[in-house]
């Protein structure tokens, strides 16, 4: 039998699963170049079929005074998957050697399969679940004195992966960003500097910019900070003024979206980036005082799955809601304290390494 033309072999294993490209490595030389190729990678990563393939959302909550991590299956396209006695979630351990950190590990973001780790030293590491591969990071040989949030994306324009680390250098003002660039596995701190704080420390990137809620002490309101990968230069998107004080960041529906800590039925979406009329109200999920599952609600958004599917927590369980069918499932037990994000995950072969 003649064997296949390698163009129609490649195509073949372009449209399977990570797992097993893994084990298909192990057949041959020509095999294990093609897969490991950075180009293979890349293509693999891009189709359709793997951003389909089931996702994963990994969550950090804290349980009798202890911390752990938990990774729940998010499959958009079923999403009764979300349940315990269907096997639904398990224990999340990472597979290497953590002993190395001093502090407590914290994920920080994930990309393209890519976790970022990091713990309260500020030691940080790459990881790839799927692979197995990890990449301790360089230490950031620049001054910081109060961390206010991390931020870690893919920059298209210059094919590489930054992680952005924004600190202030004065507690009262004077923000700065430094990156790491994957691609010269050097540091890099922006000179331009912004005369906000952070006011909260989750960021979300949107749009290859990274987006973080900040006050700004000259003019005493708060606002949205960006940060753009490309042009390296800070944007400030005005928050609803009735919103303006205690609100978190988020993405639904690939739009900005700010809750209101002490009323988080309150939601805004930005329909149309960057411009700061286009803030719309959301219809909240969760307006009313209670649910389908007759009992008092209030919920603050985790993560949002798909157009149709948020991630909540109630601060006591984990909550599914369906935004179409106006709807809520239990998915998690009571006691358990889940930390103000989460991060989706789907397996990929991306490297945590420079590419050569």
């Amino acid at each position: 039998m003649a064997e296949l033309p390698l163009h129609i072999i490649e195509n073949i294993l372009l449209r399977s699963p990570v797992k097993s490209l893994i084990r298909f490595r192990c057949v041959c030389k020509a095999w294990r170049t093609l897969i490991s190729h950075p180009h293979f990678v890349r293509s693999h990563l891009r189709l359709p079929q793997t951003q389909a393939r089931t996702r994963f959302c990994i969550l950090d909550y804290s349980e009798r005074g202890n911390n752990h991590s938990m990774v729940v299956r998010a499959s958009t396209k079923d999403c009764e998957a979300f349940s315990d006695d269907d096997g639904g979630s398990l224990a999340f351990d990472y597979l290497f050697d953590i002993g190395k950190f001093k502090y407590e590990v914290v994920l920080l973001d994930s990309c393209d399969g890519l976790l970022c780790i990091a713990d309260l030293a500020n030691k940080i590491v790459l990881w790839n679940p799927s692979t197995r591969q990890f990449n301790q990071l360089p230490p950031n040989p620049y001054v910081v004195d109060f961390v206010g949030c991390h931020g870690f994306g893919y920059d298209s324009f210059a094919d590489d992966y930054k992680i952005f680390v924004v600190s202030m250098l004065d507690p009262n003002i004077e923000t700065v960003v430094d990156v790491f660039s994957l691609k010269s596995n050097k540091w890099e701190r922006i000179q331009e500097k912004h005369h906000t704080r952070v006011a909260y420390i989750c960021a979300t990137v949107l749009h290859g910019a990274l987006h973080w809620v900040a006050y700004d002490p000259i003019h005493d309101f708060d606002t949205i900070i960006a940060f753009d990968f490309e042009k390296m230069q800070f944007r400030e998107l005005a928050i609803p003024r009735e919103e303006d004080l205690y609100v978190k960041l988020r993405v639904v529906g690939g739009c900005l979206c700010v809750q209101r800590f002490e009323d988080p039925s309150k939601m805004w979406v930005m329909k149309e980036y960057g411009v700061d009329t286009s803030w719309s109200k959301m219809a909240s999920p969760y307006n009313s005082r209670r649910n389908n599952l007759n009992e008092e609600f209030k919920c603050y958004l985790l993560h949002t799955l798909n157009n149709e599917h948020l991630l909540l927590d109630n601060k006591e369980k984990l909550v599914l809601c369906d935004l179409k069918e106006k709807t809520y499932k239990n998915i998690m037990p009571y006691g358990r304290w889940f930390q103000d994000d989460a991060n989706l995950y789907v397996e990929t072969l991306v490297s945590p390494h420079p590419s050569l």
